[in-house]
């Protein structure tokens, strides 16, 4: 009888033990669709090969995401990895709340640190220390509805790009022929949510020769570029009627659009679209043909409970192995995986050729939306001026000058 307690003791200390061992990580995503499925895949796998850890993947809206993110991390509810886009991650640093990921991943040789570029990891470093390791390195492309350039009688981006004609000429004049052809938009530069308004939009002013901010981080929104690309995009929205007005809801992969500007990974929205279409690299400006690059990194919050399991996991994302699996969706900044056949071949929506011509011939002119750590409050302030910006006969250089005063001023 004694020695039976004694074994039932034991079983329930072994017990204890094993449920006190068992790490709950919390991996915050804006992800979505089949990008998203295969994240939650990768956090199946990891935990079957840790049984002590368990993965949970939390998804918030990318225009809410960082906001969030803040918010969870000063109410002491914090993630343990997560993703961070480029414009954030001056913010994050210098409030102290990433991880310095440089000690282990510097010694991991299986990790291979020396696979990444080092103008891919600049924005996330700090001297030595390292608070992120970009898994997307994603210049802007063009998606172009195939079947509305054909009713319209057009040539399509690629084929103009082929011809060395694919410029913001031929894109404003390409939009207008389908809107009068067909009856659909032309075309989309900005996001469904206004405070993602960058994606898209930001390409068209750097074309044009503006942007954001100089490289002293003082706003030139209201720069002779910038006006010019503000310009062009409400010419097509008031007198082309060809480019839906801020809170249009009509999407690309509605088939009642004839361009739009994204990541590549958007192609997974696409996969059951009752349309052909294609990828395009961006029109050319007088600034030349300029497109964002979307980088986008894992990183470790230094709020997080569990600090070197969550830095275990973030090297198991952003292995070699696991970003070859990602690739489909987000463009690889790993050297090996970037130039790899099974990366040209890996997304079955879209093929090699156009992978080449639309991404990799882009990434030696794409740039990163370099931003200071008031950046949230800033794009706030734009996306709330952005309803003055986009009114029929707005003085826009007036509205503008307004709008980086307010910028600077923060």
């Amino acid at each position: 009888m004694k020695r039976t307690r004694a074994l039932l003791w034991s079983a329930v200390l072994l017990t204890g033990v094993a449920q006190a061992q068992q790490v709950t990580l919390r991996f915050s995503t804006w992800a979505g669709g089949d990008g998203l499925a295969l994240l939650q895949q990768l956090a199946k796998d990891y935990s079957s090969k840790n049984p002590g850890v368990q993965v949970t993947v939390e998804v918030t809206p990318f225009a809410d995401y960082s906001r969030k993110v803040a918010v969870q991390i000063a109410s002491g509810d914090s993630p343990d990895v997560g993703w961070l886009s480029e414009r954030d991650v001056p913010t994050f640093i210098a409030s102290k709340t990433l991880t310095d990921l440089s000690p282990v991943l510097s010694a991991d040789k299986s990790f291979n640190l020396a696979d990444f570029p080092v103008s891919t990891l600049t924005l996330w470093q700090r001297e030595r220390s390292v608070y992120g390791v970009p898994f997307s390195n994603s210049p802007l492309v063009l998606f172009y509805n195939k079947d509305l350039f054909q009713q319209a009688g057009v040539a399509d981006p690629l084929k103009q790009y082929g011809l060395n004609k694919w410029d913001y000429t031929s894109f404003q004049t390409s939009s207008k022929a389908i809107k009068d052809k067909t009856g659909a938009f032309g075309a989309r530069a900005m996001r469904l949510d206004p405070k993602a308004w960058a994606g898209g939009l930001l390409a068209m002013l750097w074309s044009q020769g503006g942007g954001v901010y100089d490289k002293n981080l003082k706003c030139t929104l209201n720069s002779p570029g910038s006006v010019k690309g503000f310009q062009l995009a409400s010419t097509m929205m008031f007198r082309d009627s060809s480019m839906p007005r801020p809170g249009d809801q009509t999407a690309f992969e509605s088939g009642r659009i004839g361009m739009y500007m994204d990541n590549v990974s958007y192609s997974a929205q696409l996969r059951d679209a009752k349309f052909k279409w294609g990828i395009a690299p961006l029109p050319k400006g007088p600034g030349g043909r300029v497109t964002q690059l979307g980088q986008a990194g894992y990183v470790v919050f230094s709020k997080g409970k569990n600090q070197a399991e969550a830095v275990k996991f973030l090297a198991y994302l952003a292995s070699p192995e696991n970003m070859a699996r990602t690739a489909k969706f987000y463009p690889p900044p790993r050297k090996s995986v970037l130039n790899s056949t099974a990366y040209l071949t890996s997304n079955p929506l879209i093929p090699a050729s156009a992978l080449k011509t639309g991404i990799l011939s882009q990434l030696s002119s794409a740039r990163v939306l370099l931003t200071g750590t008031n950046w949230l409050k800033a794009n706030d302030v734009i996306t709330s001026g952005l309803d003055r910006v986009f009114q029929p006969g707005a003085n826009l250089q007036s509205v503008l000058d307004d709008l980086c005063r307010q910028v600077d001023g923060l």
